[in-house]
């Protein structure tokens, strides 16, 4: 036998023997709704509405020819206009961007881990982990030497390659970056074991030292994630957990379990109050799906890995995470659990209860209903030029914002200086739904939060603002999706 062809068959039985990892030979379509992406491997999505009304999740890629962890290497972006329909627009960076070469340096394995994506002025930031295991002293968990660290990429369409801006941000440590722009513009980035720092203009620095939060410091594992809902801060994260899931006892109450946990909190920066579960285990309470053989529970109940990411859209909010359900139909029709290090994105609805607290989510194969939007994509409040004044107000009367407007944006004149614009509803110091910060002339534009219903839409500006802006063709945009080329 060839030697290459040797080594190689060795290496697969090996990949396979410490994985517990079988070929996908099944190709017949998977039979079910979630997850939601079927022709390829995707997992730690981090979904987000874009300026283009769309919904666009940024997800790592897992091997189809296996190999674990460190064989994560690239990242795909999808957009849907229905939370149904998926587009795949294709791989945007790959481990080699960040190297700038084909070959990773000797003695080092290089993989990149769950990502999150941020629109901001015009460009969209992708923020991922670099992760390096120095091969010295092996893969095994514990004696394995690993660097870890968060990196930037930007890219004027989200379909796009991106291009890496800062290979390494100063000041980060670990995996799981998640970025969060508050109601009030400030930016934030959280990484690794619970650290979080306020971001930079440019957005790829940091523009605050690093504070190690105070996030439930018992069970907090990995996978932060930042989410506001009325007025509240909830932070969620994947727990430390306890490995294998017994066949006979999946629910063994001694072992910890691989669950995404929550708190909340007045502050973006904590400290969090630990509050409970956002969603259980993988397969947990999935009663409309296939059983494992012999047992009353879905086949993917017996692996574990739990990372999630949320997104309001149009009046429901939802939670993405991912299963092994893809993996175990590929591998086996379901007569066994898929593999751990092959997962797929999945999407369900999130639920509260009246006190603010979270309904844990209900697991399903067939995933969310489809959103019908019937709206404009944008409205423009006024055609004309105004003038920005700290003592007036600027009221519009009586806007029907629908389901959901996701971004304000106007063309500014005679700006001589930067100025903060709080957009709020109902009286001008009524609910922030967002903060206009206008730098120069031209077309500005941010993000909302709660912009729906019909409500008296109020601009004000800070009251040591003194300059002069003139602005014409304040719009609300992004209330229904654009299409766009598959």
């Amino acid at each position: 036998m060839n030697k290459k062809i040797l080594i190689l068959a060795v290496g697969i039985v090996l990949t396979f023997s410490v994985y517990g990892q079988k070929a996908n030979i099944n190709t017949k379509p998977y039979p079910y709704s979630n997850p939601i992406i079927k022709h390829m491997y995707t997992a730690d999505a981090a979904p987000h509405v874009m300026p283009d009304g769309r919904v666009w999740m940024v997800t790592s890629v897992d091997s189809d020819n296996g190999g674990g962890y460190s064989t994560m290497h690239c990242y795909h972006t999808f957009s849907s206009a229905d939370m149904v329909n998926w587009i795949d627009h294709g791989e945007v960076l790959n481990v080699w961007d960040v190297l700038g070469a084909k070959e990773e340096p000797e003695g080092e394995d290089w993989a990149l881990w769950a990502p999150d994506m941020a629109y901001y002025e015009g460009k969209y930031y992708l923020y991922f982990p670099v992760r390096i295991v120095h091969t010295e002293n092996g893969y095994e968990e514990g004696k394995r030497k690993v660097t870890s660290y968060i990196a930037v990429a930007v890219s004027n369409s989200p379909d796009q390659k991106f291009k890496v801006i800062n290979p390494k941000i100063e000041g980060t440590r670990g995996i799981d970056p998640a970025v969060f722009i508050d109601d009030d513009g400030e930016k934030y980035l959280y990484f690794g074991s619970h650290w979080g720092a306020k971001l930079a203009d440019n957005m790829k620095e940091l523009a605050s030292d690093p504070v190690k939060m105070d996030v439930d410091d018992k069970n907090f594992m990995e996978a932060i994630w930042m989410n506001k809902r009325d007025g509240k801060y909830y932070v969620s994260y994947h727990a430390h957990y306890g490995k294998p899931v017994d066949p006979d006892n999946p629910d063994d109450p001694k072992r910890m379990k691989s669950l995404l946990d929550y708190g909340i909190s007045a502050n973006p920066l904590g400290p969090f109050k630990h509050v409970g579960t956002m969603n259980y285990e993988l397969g947990v309470n999935v009663n409309d799906g296939p059983k494992y053989p012999g047992r009353n529970y879905v086949p993917w109940r017996l692996t574990q890995s739990n990372h999630g990411g949320i997104v309001e859209y149009h009046g429901k909010e939802y939670l993405f995470y991912h299963t092994s359900a893809l993996s175990s139909w590929r591998q086996d029709e379901f007569k066994a659990e898929g593999n751990w290090t092959q997962r797929s994105v999945c999407v369900d609805e999130i639920k509260y209860n009246p006190d603010g607290t979270i309904v844990p989510v209900q697991q399903t194969v067939s995933g969310v209903e489809k959103v019908t939007i019937d709206q404009p994509f944008e409205i423009v409040l006024y055609e004309g030029k105004k003038e920005l004044n700290e003592n007036k107000p600027i009221k519009y009367e009586k806007i029907d914002l629908g389901t959901g407007y996701y971004y304000f944006g106007l063309k500014a004149s005679q700006v001589t200086k930067p100025v903060k614009v709080e957009i709020r509803l109902d009286a001008p110091n009524g609910q922030l739904i967002g903060t206009l910060i206008i730098k120069g002339n031209g077309d500005c534009e941010t993000m909302l939060r709660n912009a729906n219903g019909v409500h008296d839409v109020y601009l004000t500006v800070n009251d040591n603002f003194k300059e002069k802006v003139v602005f014409n063709a304040p719009r609300f945009f992004a209330g229904s999706p654009k299409k766009v080329k598959q």
